[in-house]
Formats: structure tokens, C-alpha cells, sequence
């Protein structure tokens, strides 16, 4: 029995039942747990639970859980009708927060709760709650256009606020910053939060203008300084990019397996810019197939902690908008020596596998390899020669239709396996935004 799980065990059963108090017995047969050994653990993780002031021992000897003690950390997310819930890092239900109760959070604000009331066994209703400190608050500045009321509370103006988890809020612009006219989009440094005696008002002092209302693209804008998503790259980000070769040198090829052979090809949609996966396929003469799926090898390029590996970690994710990508990496790595453009040489880490007619995988082979892909395929123009016969495109690439059609061949296989197994397929149309130069 591990002493931490039995712990938390204790603490949940008691925080169950606030006001009920339980002997040692009690909590064994609540538990389930039998037997001297068991007992003599229970009565030692109580010791340390009172210790720790999570417990206290009642006039009779028995024990409860310290209501006033029992304090969570948790992400507070609110509703448009005042109240919200929290959840929290370890597996505890969200607990509901009334909007008395709120002391004003705002979403996704870090805070810290206290438990009012604990779930309900048996029911699917979770705990209650009230937030007794806000820890970090998860808006630091906004974004908006800049306009001026009649009604401004002696503040030079007010933005507005587009993120829908803040339409209940107004947002008063001092004087300290910048000056901003009417019509203009500003970034709004917060300082002073919603309170006691405005509960739906916050305070900020515009430090940004990023342009006017009426500018083409300035919504996409909006949202990148809103999330604060990093446009730029850092001068020592840059310069570590700038330090790498544009095409594979000599001694970046030894020691791994040169398949530049293979009639490798990328699949993507028209507008990708970085390609950072390849396939191949063929049939084996005993009738099993060769799948080949390359992926680049950004490894090689990006080393643990140096400036671009704490830049990535930093961004998470390259971020698709309707009208731009801004990049995880930069884009000489993530357009150039990191993206498997076609007939010429990149790094790649290779999954070689054998597959049988049935779909099961009898053998695979993972390498670091050197590749060079043959074409830059889109899905319209794969589409278009398996199942429409395009006689041009067929005739262009006349040298790659067979492996296509066991790429097919072995796709429904693999298809039909997934659907045995409860796989649901979502057949949905594509949407796409077409803007115009207006943005």
C-alpha cells in the first residue's frame, strides 16, 4: 500500500463527508482496507494529515476534515452570467463558484479556492467553492479600438474588447500613455482590475497603437497582440539560424542510410510552405507491401536548450491565421533546410515497415537517412489521378501513378482495419476563407 495514495485516499473520503466525523474503523471499512497492517497505516497517515493541519481530531476522538484549512489551487473559468468554476491540476472535480463568490476573477485567472461544499456521492453534482485569493492573473493587457463616450468616468476613453470572455467588462484608458484618437486599435497595459466597486470595469494605461480600425488585415492583428503571439524572433535566435548551411553538407551524411534512390513524394495541400513529411510504397513479390514515411529531421538542425530549442518551446506551436503563419521556427529552418522540398538533399528520420494484406505491421526499421523527394504533390492533383484519370497529370507524373495506386491499395486496407476496430469516419467538407486585398 503506498502511503501517498492512501493519504489522498483519507483526505478525499473526508472532504466527502465535511461535517461527518470518522473513528479509524470508520475509514477502514469506508476504504475498504482490512487487517492490523492496514490499520496501523491509517492511524499514521491521520497523524500526519493533523500534523499538517488538513485533519482535526474531534471531542470524541474521532477525526474530520479541517474545512477551514482546505484550500485548493485552481484555473478559474467564467460564464457570461456571473458565476464560473474551477479546475484544478491533480483529478478533483471543478468546483462551482457563485457569482458572490467570484471575488472577481476574470478568466483563466490562477486562483485559490476554498471548499464550501463537497460533491455529492452518487450524484453528478461536483463541489462548491469560493475564491479567497486570486494568485496570477491570466490578462495582463487587452486589445481594442479606442473610442470616447459621454459616459468615459473622467478617463480619457475607453476600447473595445472583442474576446468574448471579456463582453461583460469595459475598459477605461488613462492618461499616463499614449494619447490615442478615436478609431485607432491600441494595446492597453491593465492596471487595475475589476473590484468591489467596479465589478465590471478594469483600468489601463494604452501603450501601442497597432493601426487604424479601418486597415486591411488589422482583426488578424488583433488577436496576435491580444494573445500575445510573438511575431518577431529574438537577434539570437536569428543569428543561430543564420548559422546553418541552406543544403546538406557531406559530413552531415555520415553514418546514415542514403534512400535518395526512392521515388519519395510529399503530399500536401496547395499552400503549404513547410513539407516536413514523405512517403513511399511499393509491393514486395510475396504480396506484402514496403511503406516508407520520412519526416525531417529538425533534430539535427535544433539542439536541446540552445536558442532556437528555448524559442520553440516558447512559441508551442507555429500559428495558422486566415492570412499568415507566424512560425514556430524561423523560416530558413521551417521553409528551407527543415522542409522536404523536392530534388534536393534533406535529413530525415525514416520508419521503414512491412505490412501484410490484412494491415498488420510484420517488420519495421527506424534510421536516420539522407532523402531527396521526387515531386511536390497536392492532395487535388493525387485526387485527380486516382480517381479522375487526369490524362495530364497522369502523362507528368507517369513515373509515380503505380506507386499511387498502392499507396491507395494499402490505404483501404489499413482504413478497413481502423473501421473493425470502432473507428469513426468524419467526412466533412473542407471550408477555406478567400479575403480579398482588403483583407
Amino acid at each position: 500500500m503506498e502511503d501517498n495514495k492512501l493519504k489522498n485516499e483519507i483526505k478525499n473520503e473526508l472532504v466527502s463527508h465535511l461535517e461527518k466525523p470518522y473513528s479509524v474503523e470508520d475509514l477502514a471499512d469506508a476504504l475498504k482496507y482490512h487487517g492490523s497492517a492496514a490499520f496501523k497505516l491509517i492511524v499514521q497517515e491521520l497523524a500526519i494529515l493533523e500534523r499538517e493541519r488538513a485533519v482535526v481530531v474531534t471531542h470524541d476522538g474521532n477525526f474530520k476534515i479541517n474545512s477551514s484549512e482546505l484550500k485548493i489551487e485552481g484555473v478559474f473559468h467564467s460564464n457570461s452570467k456571473g458565476f464560473g468554476f474551477v479546475g484544478f491540476d491533480d483529478d478533483s472535480e471543478d468546483a462551482f463558484i457563485a457569482p458572490d463568490d467570484t471575488m472577481n476573477a476574470m478568466n483563466i485567472d490562477r486562483v485559490e479556492v476554498q471548499i464550501t461544499k463537497p460533491a455529492e456521492k452518487g450524484s453528478d453534482r461536483g463541489p462548491a467553492g469560493k475564491v479567497i485569493k486570486i494568485l496570477e492573473r491570466h490578462y495582463t493587457h487587452v486589445v481594442g479600438e479606442f473610442f470616447k463616450t459621454t459616459d468615459d468616468q473622467g478617463y480619457i476613453g475607453q476600447i473595445k474588447l472583442k474576446d468574448k470572455k471579456l463582453a461583460g467588462y469595459r475598459c477605461y484608458v488613462t492618461d499616463a500613455g499614449i494619447n490615442p484618437t478615436p478609431g485607432e486599435v491600441v494595446l492597453v497595459d491593465i492596471t487595475e482590475y475589476p473590484n468591489e466597486k467596479h465589478h465590471d470595469a478594469m483600468v489601463g494605461v494604452a501603450k501601442q497603437i497597432i493601426g487604424s480600425v479601418d486597415d486591411p488585415g488589422i482583426d488578424i492583428l488583433q488577436i496576435v497582440y491580444a494573445h500575445d503571439v510573438p511575431s518577431q524572433f529574438p537577434e539570437d535566435v536569428m543569428q543561430e539560424a543564420d548559422a546553418i548551411p541552406d543544403h546538406v553538407l557531406p559530413e552531415e551524411t555520415k553514418g546514415r542510410e542514403d534512400i535518395t534512390n526512392q521515388d519519395l513524394v510529399t503530399i500536401d495541400a496547395e499552400e503549404s510552405k513547410d513539407l516536413d513529411d514523405a512517403v513511399t510504397a511499393w509491393k514486395l513479390p510475396n504480396g506484402n507491401y514496403h511503406l516508407g514515411v520520412h519526416i525531417a529531421d529538425v533534430s539535427h538542425y535544433v539542439k536541446e536548450k540552445n536558442p532556437l530549442d528555448k524559442e520553440a518551446l516558447k512559441r508551442a506551436t507555429s500559428v495558422y491565421l486566415i492570412d499568415r503563419v507566424i512560425p514556430m521556427l524561423p523560416k530558413k529552418l521551417s521553409n528551407g533546410i527543415c522542409s522536404l522540398n523536392p530534388k534536393v538533399d534533406r535529413l530525415a528520420l525514416s520508419c521503414f515497415m512491412t505490412i501484410d494484406s490484412k494491415g498488420k505491421v510484420c517488420d519495421h526499421e527506424i534510421a536516420e537517412t539522407v532523402i531527396r523527394t521526387s515531386e511536390r504533390m497536392t492532395y487535388t492533383d493525387v485526387t485527380k489521378i486516382l480517381r479522375d484519370n487526369d490524362e495530364e497529370l497522369i502523362k507528368k507524373y507517369d513515373y509515380l501513378v503505380d506507386d499511387f495506386k498502392t499507396m491507395e491499395e494499402l490505404c483501404l486496407i489499413l482504413r478497413e482495419k481502423r473501421m473493425k476496430r470502432g473507428a469513426i469516419d468524419f467526412d466533412f467538407e473542407e471550408s477555406k476563407i478567400i479575403l480579398n486585398e482588403n483583407g
